[in-house]
Parts: structure tokens; sequence; C-alpha cells
């Protein structure tokens, strides 16, 4: 079977059907995926398909990584599970696994609030068909669907304490990867420079500047994320 195909370098361009219909397609799948669960399974087959959403992101990355052994352009500076998408890929089906609601707590700022953003403006190589393009769908859309259909399928409540545990989690990790960075003459979290892709980045200023206005923009967005909970809480506690 010839798989070239997967190897054209087409371009990407976002805010067009390329970038739309992975983006309703994946959406499709959430909304089908929560109202099967809500009506029509039992709890442990609901957390069984909350597991397998929850691999789809990591099948993304092992896609990625065999390509890139396949062609020999696997580069331990760029291609490593250090980006927190890619490192969510491996926790997401062990937290879910698990079912740790610590973790679980977290990765809903760390994704809402992160990987989303990346679903709006991918930083992306190249579009449909290569193979980056499937990649990297799979690794950040469906990591979106995972808080979503917990919060509404098993009516997991966020609270404050979880948001602070994400954000000093994620600086913690910020500064994993900036180690990482120094030792590997790497770029991983955008913590030596910014990507080339126009994202929110482009917008908080020159290194090392951005690093500190980047976990300002974070905690704003945790609390926005963290808002509807709030809301949930006032009516039914005046309902």
């Amino acid at each position: 079977m010839d798989l070239n195909f997967l190897y054209r370098e087409a371009e990407f361009n976002a805010f067009t059907t390329q970038h739309g219909y992975p983006l309703l397609l994946i959406a499709i799948i959430g909304v089908v995926s929560i109202v099967i669960a809500k009506r029509f399974l039992t709890e442990p087959q609901r957390w069984t398909m909350l597991f397998v959403l929850s691999s789809m992101p990591l099948l993304g990355y092992l896609i990625m990584i065999v390509a890139l052994l396949y062609d020999g352009s696997f580069d331990i500076k760029d291609d490593l599970p250090i980006h927190v998408c890619r490192i969510l890929t491996f926790m997401a089906p062990i937290i879910i696994w698990k079912r740790n609601r610590f973790w679980m707590g977290i990765i809903y700022f760390w994704i809402i609030a992160g990987t989303l953003n990346a679903n709006i403006t991918p930083d992306m190589d190249f579009g449909f068909p290569h193979w980056d393009y499937f990649s990297y769908w799979l690794k950040h859309g469906f990591l979106v669907l995972i808080p979503l259909y917990y919060v509404i399928v098993f009516g997991i409540k966020i609270n404050k304490k979880d948001l602070w545990n994400a954000f000093w989690t994620a600086n913690l990790y910020m500064v994993f990867s900036l180690v990482i960075n120094y030792l590997l003459d790497s770029n991983y979290m955008y913590t030596m420079r910014k990507p080339e892709a126009t994202t929110l980045l482009s917008y908080m200023g020159d290194w090392p500047w951005y690093l500190v206005t980047t976990q300002l923009l974070a905690l704003v967005l945790f609390v926005l994320v963290y808002l509807p909970f709030v809301a949930i809480r006032y009516f039914n506690k005046n309902s």
C-alpha cells in the first residue's frame, strides 16, 4: 500500500475548511459520545468510553513518532513528549483509568485554558493529507473532549483548590521544561523562543518577559474557565 501521500507537504491555512472540518467532526464525536453515555450507558461503560476517548490523543502522538522514525527525521530537540499537549497524551489515559480526581481537576484547566487555544490557533507544519495533520487533531482536538465529558457525564465539580493546583503544577512544569531546554538546546513549551506560527504568545512580549506575562494570562484564563462552576454554585444556593 502506497502511503507516500501522507508525506505530501501540503500547506496548512488556519480558519479555512481544513481547520474547520476536523473541529466540527471532533465536536460531533464529543456531543454524540456524551449523549450516548448519559442516556444509554451504565457507570462502568461510561468510564470505558471516556478511556477510549482519552486514548485518541496518545494515538496521535504515536502516529507522529512512527512517521518520524520511518522517514528518519525524529529529532530529540523537537519530538519528545515535553510540550504540555504531548505529555497530556500520556497522562490522560492513566488519569482516567485510575479515576484520579486530583489530576482530573488539574487537567481540566490545562486543557480548557491551554489546549483549546491550540485548536483555535493551530501551530501545524503541514495540512491535509500529511500525517502531521491527522496527528495534530487527534492530539489536540480529542484532549478537549476529555474534561468536558467527565464534567458533563459524571457531574464532577471543579473547585478553587483545583484551580490553584493547576496553577502551581503548571509553573513547576514550566521550570522543568526550562531545564530540559537548557540541556538539549531545545524549545519545548516555547520557553526559549516563540513558535513561528501566530499564537497568543505573539502578543505577550519578547523573551524572557513573555514567560511572566503568559503566567498572568494563564491565571486569568484559569479563572475564566472556573467561572461556570462559580455560577452553578451560586444559582444552586439561591434557587
